[in-house]
C-alpha cells in the first residue's frame, strides 16, 4: 500500500488528485448524488401526471429498497464502524479502492463470479495475492452488511466461499535474530547508524530504531508514538486503546536508556505531535523508512536483508528474556500485550505487575548494553 505519496481525503479515499487538487472519488460521489436527485425529481413529476384512476400501492406494503451500488454500501459499512482506529480506516479505504471494478455495480445484482473475477484481476497485478485475499475478506463483510440491511437478498460471499479460489498467501514469519552474539552485532551497528548513514535518512529514524529493541512494541505503535502519551517524569509510555491491536491501553515502562533517547528526541520534536516525525511535516515515519534503515544495518554486519525485521525485535526480546535472563514468561507476555482470554484477569495483571515489568525492562536494557559492548 502506497500511502506515502497519496494521502487520504477527508472521506478516506486514496486516489491521485486532479490537477485542481480535487479527489476523483469525491467528485464521482457528488455527481452520483446529483444524478440521483434528478432521477427522483423526474419520477416525482411523472407521478403527478398519472391518470386519476391510477391506484397507489397499499401503505402496508413497503416499497422495494432502491438498488445500491457496491461503493455506496461499502462506504456505509465503513462509516458504521465508529470505533475504527485511524490506520484501520485507511486500510479499508485502500481495499475498497482496489475493488473499483465493482464500485458502480448494484450490490444486489453482484454474483460470486463477479467478485472472483475482480479479485483475480487484483491478484494478477504483480502477484498481489495477499491484497486479493484481504479484499475478499473485506468484500465478504460488505455483502453480509448488505443482506442485513436489506440492500441484497443473498450473501454471495459467506465465510469460506472463496476457499481454494485464490492463490494461497505466502506466509513468512517475522524474521528475527535471536542468538546473543548476532543480536549484539545488530545493536552495535544500530548505535553506529547515525554516523555512517543517518544524514541520508529521515531525522526520526535514527532515534526510533535505537528505541525499538528497548521497548519491543509493534512497529506501527512505535512509528505513531505521540508526546502526549509519554510521561518522562514517571518513565512511562501509555499507548491508548485505539492504537493497540487488542483495543486495550498498554503501559510500556521506560528504562533509563530509553529515557535518554526520548529526552534527546524531545529537543528535536517536542513541540509537535509525533515523537518520530518526517522531515516535511508533523507526520509519523513511514514503514518504508524503518525497513530501509534496518536493511542498511543488516548489510553492514554481513546479514541478509531479510534476516531481521522491525517486528522481529519482539521475537528477539521474547526469546532472550526467556532463555538468557530467565524472566517469568507470563510477565513477558504481558509486556508483549498478548492479552489473556479472561478480560478481568488481563486488566488485573496489567495493574498489579507494573513494578515487576519495570524491573524487567531495566534488566533488559542493561543486558542489551552488555551485548553491544561484547560486539565492539
Amino acid at each position: 500500500m502506497s500511502t506515502n505519496t497519496v494521502r487520504p481525503c477527508k472521506r478516506g479515499h486514496i486516489e491521485p488528485r486532479t490537477k485542481a487538487g480535487q479527489c476523483p472519488a469525491c467528485l464521482r460521489l457528488t455527481r452520483q448524488a446529483y444524478d440521483n436527485r434528478k432521477l427522483a425529481a423526474a419520477k416525482g413529476a411523472a407521478a403527478v401526471t398519472q391518470p386519476a384512476t391510477a391506484v397507489a400501492p397499499p401503505a402496508a406494503v413497503p416499497a422495494e429498497p432502491a438498488l445500491r451500488s457496491f461503493l455506496a454500501v461499502a462506504r456505509e459499512y465503513i462509516q458504521s464502524k465508529d470505533n475504527l482506529a485511524e490506520r484501520t480506516a485507511i486500510k479499508r479505504a485502500y481495499l475498497l479502492s482496489q475493488l473499483r471494478a465493482l464500485h458502480n455495480r448494484p450490490i444486489a445484482e453482484l454474483t460470486t463470479p463477479d467478485f472472483v473475477r475482480a479479485l483475480k484481476d487484483i491478484e494478477a497485478i504483480g502477484d498481489r495475492r495477499e491484497t486479493a485475499h484481504r479484499c475478499g475478506m473485506f468484500a465478504g463483510q460488505v455483502t453480509r452488511f448488505a443482506v442485513n440491511h436489506g440492500y441484497a437478498t443473498v450473501n454471495v460471499l459467506p465465510s469460506g466461499q472463496l476457499r481454494d479460489t485464490l492463490k494461497p498467501v505466502k506466509v513468512d514469519s517475522h524474521a528475527a535474530i535471536i542468538e546473543p552474539q548476532r543480536f549484539g552485532a545488530l545493536l552495535k551497528y544500530i548505535a553506529l547508524y547515525a554516523e555512517f548513514c543517518g544524514s541520508r535518512s529521515q531525522p526520526g529514524v535514527t532515534a526510533a530504531i535505537q528505541l525499538a529493541p528497548l521497548v519491543f512494541v509493534r512497529p506501527g505503535e512505535l512509528r505513531h508514538m505521540e508526546w502526549s502519551e509519554v510521561n518522562l517524569e514517571k518513565a512511562e509510555w501509555v499507548i491508548p486503546a485505539e492504537k493497540m491491536k487488542m483495543r486495550r491501553p498498554h503501559v510500556v515502562p521506560l528504562s533509563t536508556q530509553a529515557l535518554a533517547i526520548l529526552r534527546e528526541q524531545h529537543a528535536v520534536t517536542g513541540t509537535g505531535r509525533y515523537v518520530f516525525r518526517t522531515k516535511r511535516a508533523d507526520e509519523p515515519l513511514s514503514e518504508n523508512g524503518f525497513r530501509e534503515a534496518l536493511r542498511t544495518i543488516l548489510g553492514a554486519i554481513g546479514e541478509t536483508r531479510d534476516a531481521h525485521t522491525m517486528h522481529g525485535f519482539r521475537s528477539s526480546a521474547s526469546t532472550l528474556l526467556n532463555g538468557e535472563l530467565r524472566i517469568d514468561s507470563a510477565l513477558i507476555e504481558l509486556q508483549l500485550a498478548h492479552v489473556k482470554g479472561d478480560r478481568v484477569a488481563g486488566i488485573y495483571d496489567r495493574s498489579a505487575r507494573i513494578p515487576e515489568r519495570r524491573n524487567m525492562m531495566q534488566a533488559w536494557a542493561t543486558y542489551l548494553d552488555e551485548l553491544r559492548k561484547k560486539a565492539a
